[in-house]
């Protein structure tokens, strides 16, 4: 299938291909730091693209929009969202369908605790990152209900690594 003239546009300027044909269906690692991907980004790159395994995305413009895209991707297994302001409670339901999804990394989004606690779901996730500034008890009580609902996820806060720069292991809320 040929490329719409929008298309070709994005995946020149992107990643200097030409033909549709070029662009790989598969991909194992996306990484971008710092970057002006936005909800536009992966609107078209979720059009040719189906499957990427790892996803790791720090600092760009991607929203609860662009998350929708990213929610696409079959065999997604490390979704790694780090410091995005557009990123809401509004992006729970997707992380809730993805079904290959075993680590999930919303450390400094506008993803409370809260919203974590009364709508995630996803019964394959293993690794949960995220930020909390929430009281001491606040967290356990959350904490707890999580587990209760998704007893094989680890759930670590204000951290997005399960061991320290010294290589020991972090412990999660509950283990």
């Amino acid at each position: 299938m040929k490329l719409s003239k929008e298309e070709k546009k994005f995946w020149q300027r992107h990643y200097r291909i030409e033909k549709a044909e070029d662009i790989p269906e598969r991909w194992v690692v996306f990484k971008e730091v710092d970057s002006d991907c936005d909800d536009e980004f992966f609107y078209f790159f979720s059009l040719r693209v189906k499957s990427i395994v790892e996803f790791h995305l720090k600092e760009s413009l991607v929203t609860d929009e662009g998350v929708k895209y990213i929610c696409g991707f079959k065999e997604l297994s490390s979704l790694y969202l780090r410091n995005h302001d557009g990123i809401t409670k509004a992006s729970i339901p997707y992380f809730n369908q993805m079904k290959d999804l075993k680590s999930l990394n919303i450390t400094k989004t506008k993803i409370t605790l809260s919203d974590l606690c009364e709508n995630l779901n996803n019964q394959n996730l293993r690794e949960l990152f995220l930020s909390s500034e929430e009281t001491e008890e606040n967290i356990l009580e959350k904490g707890f209900l999580m587990k209760e609902r998704m007893p094989n996820c680890n759930i670590y806060l204000d951290t997005s690594f399960t061991t320290d720069v010294s290589g020991k292991a972090i412990k999660p809320i509950f283990d």
